[in-house]
């Protein structure tokens, strides 16, 4: 065995499997292309399951913030949901302020990480549009 296979059976043997299996499975959930569509400053977050989310199983939780906060808010109506969207028109009703969104899934009690929005600004987005 070579010195590099050696390190990397090292490696393999010092870690418990469990965890490189849950932070792998912890990636695999992560919600993809999360994002705002916006349209007569209806403003609705959409997003695409992760990779590893092939059953019904899995939940979603949406929170939102406005540009300059810290603390995000939970978006309640739409706390463990198992639909791919959230409507955040009344959060996000300043239509001059700029926001962010994030989702993060669960499913058979593992948490994914977040994944966040682009800076969304609802009067820009509508200007776009035009």
């Amino acid at each position: 065995m070579t010195p590099k296979h050696c390190f990397l059976g090292f490696l393999i043997s010092f870690f418990p499997t469990g965890v490189i299996e849950t932070q792998s499975a912890h990636e695999c959930l992560k919600p993809q292309r999360v994002h705002f569509q916006s349209r007569n400053f209806h403003n609705i977050l959409h997003w695409q399951p992760g990779r590893a989310c092939t059953s019904n199983s899995s939940i979603y939780f949406v929170q939102y913030k406005t540009y300059g906060q810290r603390q995000w808010k939970n978006k309640e109506d739409c706390w463990g949901i198992l639909e791919f969207f959230c409507d955040l028109t009344n959060e996000t009703s300043d239509i001059q302020e700029p926001y962010y969104g994030r989702v993060r899934t669960t499913s058979a009690e593992i948490h994914s990480g977040w994944t966040m929005t682009q800076r969304f600004t609802p009067w820009w987005e509508r200007a776009k549009g035009i």
